[in-house]
């Protein structure tokens, strides 16, 4: 994928064209004071992110399971198996995860087993096997790596769910299950919203555009799941002349997975290390009942061919307790740029490389988004 291509590709973000950036003067202006509120108004003043080479604490590389039909969520025979797939959430794994995990653990209880095998120890992974341990059962996880050493621990994780799938080849009922899936995972995850345990917590977010935006389609899950949702508003932050603004959840996920991992081993959850090559592998487990939550990984247990990495550099800048923004958007000089604050640091983003297996951070790309956000924060100066 293009850097200038927007990451949310077929989710309905309705951002469109992002293939520029003008210095119009707007209302978005650096705030002389955060104020009292834990989140300013969407049109409220922003602080600049202090972006330079001297605040970058450390660079990650992610491979996002993307799955051009979009994810898999079904119920199979193999072997003497029952086996429940739920995988190729793309960039939308976290944001996702509750919302699958209970339609995957509704799919499961239908084979009354009271022993269930949760393979993969992600966000999907891990609110699958609580929600099944709460329907109870006795549930183990499987899997080579576990958190922080996971995909899931490597995700933007700013609750929206994108890059899940290619416009020509996902299908109505995909697109419906997504719809729900959404509603139930915001619904949940909205509960532990400023819970330090689970770090979870609240942010405006920007989409940014340098020509007008469509609205003729819904945010995934509705336009409702997204508070304050403001769409194709002129005079954008950072001199962009339009913009989508709303709140939403930020997740950081060192805090969050290990909140998940505590959880689920409180409530006599095992977990147990095992690598997987063939469907045939599937055997020697005991649990006659099991919920593949692989990600990348079932592509080649299950022979998927549709499910490929989708390549995702992030670099982090020393934490700014005045940052209560993200945002997404695309420069004619750095491409496609994202951000979003966390309390241990400020999340620099910007590019999907489909296709790219490659884990190797690249230095040429930290420079880019280090050099394109401060780009951007100069026109809040």
């Amino acid at each position: 994928m293009k850097r200038r291509d927007f990451l949310a590709t077929g989710t309905g973000l309705g951002v469109a064209a992002l293939t520029g950036c003008t210095t119009t003067a707007t209302g978005f202006a650096p705030a002389p004071t955060t104020g009292d509120a834990l989140v300013q108004s969407i049109g409220a003043p922003m602080r600049p992110i202090k972006s330079s080479m001297s605040r970058v604490t450390r660079t990650i590389v992610g491979l996002r399971p993307f799955r051009k039909p979009g994810p898999r969520l079904e119920a199979v025979k193999v072997g003497t198996k029952h086996v429940v797939h739920n995988y190729g959430h793309g960039g939308g794994g976290v944001s996702l995860s509750w919302g699958v995990a209970e339609l995957a653990a509704t799919l499961t209880k239908a084979t009354h087993a009271d022993k269930v095998a949760v393979l993969g120890s992600g966000a999907i992974g891990l609110s699958t096997a609580i929600l099944l341990q709460r329907a109870g059962m006795q549930v183990t996880i499987y899997a080579k790596d576990f958190p922080p050493y996971t995909t899931s621990n490597v995700a933007g994780a700013m609750w929206h769910p994108v890059t899940l799938f290619e416009n020509d080849q996902v299908s109505q009922e995909t697109l419906a299950m997504l719809d729900l899936a959404s509603r139930i995972a915001f619904n949940r995850f909205i509960r532990f919203a400023n819970d330090p345990k689970y770090g979870v917590y609240w942010i405006r977010q920007y989409s940014l555009s340098d020509r007008p935006m469509s609205t003729l389609r819904p945010y995934v899950g509705g336009d409702t799941l997204y508070p304050g949702l403001k769409r194709n508003q002129a005079g954008g932050p950072f001199g962009f002349p339009y913009y989508d603004g709303y709140y939403t959840l930020m997740i950081d996920p060192d805090i969050y997975l290990r909140a998940l991992v505590n959880d689920f081993l409180a409530a006599g959850g095992r977990m147990k290390e095992m690598t997987f090559e063939t469907e045939g592998d599937l055997e020697t487990l005991g649990e006659s009942s099991i919920v593949n939550c692989m990600g990348l990984g079932s592509g080649k247990v299950f022979g998927d061919e549709s499910i490929i990495p989708a390549r995702g550099q992030l670099s982090f800048l020393l934490p700014q307790n005045d940052i209560d923004y993200g945002y997404a958007g695309s420069t004619d000089d750095y491409g496609l740029l994202y951000s979003f604050p966390r309390k241990t640091g400020i999340l620099l983003g910007g590019s999907v490389d489909k296709g790219d297996w490659s884990l190797e951070p690249r230095a040429d790309e930290i420079r880019r988004m280090v050099d394109g956000h401060a780009y951007l924060a100069s026109k809040l100066a």
